[in-house]
């Protein structure tokens, strides 16, 4: 929807205007947020939401409680090679996931931690479209 629509929408709908109007506010920001985004920045988000959603509660839990905070304290520069390769394994099969993984040419300059966390990441699909059905 256009920013007018989405407006309409958001005046026409009575779940919206029954929330506090801090809430309303909130809202309204992320959905300012979400209008300054590229397509590509969109799509991006919607790919990693699709990923999220095809987890199951104990994957979640162990990506909030464990992985995030992880990554959260990584330098920049760690994260940054960390995403490089996790990128370049996103259209792979599991299989060919796994094999590149265990290259130690893909994985050269990671510490051991780095390895850990970037194949954990890679074995939830964070980052990657999902595998097509029946993979």
């Amino acid at each position: 929807m256009t920013p007018e629509q989405q407006e309409r929408f958001l005046q026409n709908n009575q779940r919206f205007q029954n929330l506090p109007p801090e809430q309303q506010g909130q809202i309204r920001q992320r959905l300012e947020a979400w209008n300054r985004l590229t397509p590509g920045q969109q799509q991006a988000l919607r790919d990693r939401q699709h990923v999220w959603e095809q987890m199951t509660p104990e994957q979640r839990r162990y990506v909030q409680q464990s992985v995030f905070p992880r990554w959260k304290e990584l330098p920049p520069a760690r994260r940054q090679a960390l995403l490089q390769r996790l990128h370049s394994l996103r259209d792979m099969s599991e299989a060919d996931r796994q094999a590149k993984l265990n290259d130690p040419a893909f994985t050269q300059g990671l510490s051991s931690e780095d390895r850990e966390m970037l194949g954990q990441l890679a074995h939830l699909h964070v980052g990657m479209a999902p595998d097509p059905p029946g993979m």
